[in-house]
């Protein structure tokens, strides 16, 4: 059985990137390594809206719990940053797990709306009990408690964060392409194109979605926990609504292809917004502007059009 085109692009990034690191300026080593971490968030999201075609807005709650999860036990607990690295995790599994239960009940702007709602949530919470989180100026973790740290003896501080985020990403695209191809997904993949079929055939998509939204927090989180535990800080910011608004548009833009089109929308939009940075004030705008462009000219949002022409025939 021949791979599939999508797999193939999907495994070569990680040996484009490793291949790419000796000849990156530093600048661009640590600006890489960064989307690197974020684009594991956006391959988080894809598996609930790509995969499942559940569009939420609440996923700053998922990469925030595992930042905080990260965080506070790295500064609070014990300066173990692998261990903190899994509190971080888990943390996160357990509240997608209760947007997955909400998943499980409504749909549609229902969803989007109270997804929303569970990010503000944690975000006011994390102002208000600012004593233990830092509020908005957010937690710095000591060297001891993150992973660079943790190798300084071996690596250097940039090394230390391109290595591990380079890790990171594989094991995750990795997952996904093995996700994809595998029965599972291909049962997430029938729950978004015709829910009510599967279940007249006897599924619970209930389990299903719930499964996504688990995998979906497992992915947000370790992004988050990552974030905190190589860059040394937690802040509140990062439970904002901006926050569950990037990885809709990196998602959007990376087109349809689960196991590469997150990380290329990523890497798109904070190239470009990067660039956009230097030149002027505005650069949101510039971005948000050539983003637009770019979608519609090669039709990459056809597809998400296709999801919500279906949620609105169900809607009617």
């Amino acid at each position: 059985m021949r791979p599939r085109p999508t797999i193939i692009a999907s495994l070569t990034i990680p040996i484009i990137l490793a291949v790419a690191y000796p000849f990156l300026p530093e600048y661009q080593k640590a600006l890489v390594a960064r989307i690197m971490i974020l684009s594991i968030y956006s391959y988080g999201y894809a598996v609930c809206f790509q995969m499942v075609g559940i569009m939420s807005l609440g996923h700053a709650a998922l990469f925030a719990a595992g930042m905080y999860g990260a965080g506070l036990y790295a500064y609070y607990i014990s300066p173990d940053p692998f261990v903190a690295l899994a509190v971080g995790v888990a943390s996160s599994v357990l509240l997608s797990m209760l947007l997955g239960v909400l998943a499980m009940r409504v749909g549609g702007a229902y969803l989007m709306i109270g997804t929303l709602l569970a990010s503000q949530a944690l975000y006011l919470v994390a102002l208000h009990f600012n004593e233990i989180t830092g509020g908005e100026q957010g937690l710095v973790l000591r060297g001891e408690a993150t992973i660079t740290g943790a190798l300084k003896p071996l690596l250097s501080e940039l090394d230390a964060r391109y290595m591990v985020s380079l890790i990171a990403l594989t094991v995750v695209v990795a997952g996904i392409t093995i996700l994809s191809s595998s029965r599972l997904g291909r049962m997430l993949l029938a729950v978004r194109d015709d829910e009510e079929k599967l279940e007249s055939l006897g599924y619970n998509t209930s389990i299903l979605k719930l499964l996504a939204f688990s995998i979906s927090g497992a992915l947000s989180g370790a992004s988050g926990s990552l974030l905190a535990l190589l860059y040394s800080y937690v802040g509140a910011g990062y439970a904002g609504v901006l926050n569950s608004v990037e990885p809709v548009l990196w998602v959007l833009v990376g087109g349809p292809y689960v196991e590469f089109g997150p990380f290329l929308g990523s890497l798109l939009v904070n190239l470009l917004a990067d660039t956009a940075r230097g030149l002027l004030r505005g650069h949101v705008l510039v971005v948000g502007a050539g983003l637009v462009a770019f979608a519609l000219a090669t039709g990459r949002l056809r597809w998400a059009y296709q999801i919500l022409g279906r949620w609105r025939s169900r809607a009617a």
